[in-house]
This record gives structure tokens, C-alpha cells and sequence, in this order.
């Protein structure tokens, strides 16, 4: 389990924060693998209707990443809550790891090769 905290808020929905809490504390708690320096994540979990041949009830989650002064958001809409978590984590996942590879990647060539 990370260590980093997650906030979840739910918003227009009849069901509490508790009913998703533990499945994102699983989720969210595995991109810590990806990039280290994430100060906390922030889920929200919403539910929208979306008005297209009837009335289309959606779910749309939100992840918001800090990282050193920056925020990284992914967010998906797909008609239930399990796929709109899946998709906003690959979302996020893709951030993380281009962000740490940018991190990694800049960091300078070392004094020895400059010398020669």
C-alpha cells in the first residue's frame, strides 16, 4: 500500500465516498511505481447525464497528480464507474512514466565526458 494520500471526493451521486474509496486506494495506490515524486493524488468521481436518445446516465473520474509544483490530470466518461477508473489510470500511467523518463533523461552529461 503507498503512502502517498489520496483524496477522493464524489460528487452528484446517491452512493458515498466510502463505496469507491477502497477500489481507488488499490488503483491509485500502484502508480506510485511509475513516479516516485508524487506528493498526493486527488480522485473524483462525478456523475453526469449526458442527454443523447433518452437520458444516458455517465460516470466520469477525475485523477489529478502533484508532482513538484506541476499537477498531472487524466480524466474519463464511460457509462459505468469500473471503465472510467480503468481509463483515467492509463491516462495518468502514461503521464507518470513520460514524466519520469523526462526526469531521468535531462540530467546532464557527466564532467568526465566533458574533459576528454
Amino acid at each position: 500500500m503507498s503512502n502517498i494520500p489520496i483524496n477522493v471526493t464524489v460528487r452528484h451521486l446517491d452512493e458515498p465516498a466510502s463505496k469507491f474509496q477502497p477500489v481507488i486506494q488499490n488503483e491509485v495506490g500502484k502508480l506510485e511505481t511509475y513516479f516516485s515524486n508524487v506528493t498526493d493524488f486527488s480522485v473524483i468521481v462525478e456523475g453526469i447525464s449526458k442527454i443523447a436518445n433518452g437520458v444516458e446516465l455517465k460516470r466520469k473520474v477525475e485523477i489529478t497528480a502533484s508532482v513538484k509544483g506541476n499537477a498531472l490530470v487524466a480524466t474519463a466518461e464511460e457509462e459505468n464507474f469500473g471503465k472510467a477508473l480503468d481509463m483515467a489510470i492509463s491516462k495518468i500511467k502514461a503521464q507518470l512514466s513520460k514524466r519520469h523518463e523526462k526526469v531521468s533523461e535531462h540530467k546532464g552529461i557527466p564532467t568526465a565526458e566533458v574533459v576528454k
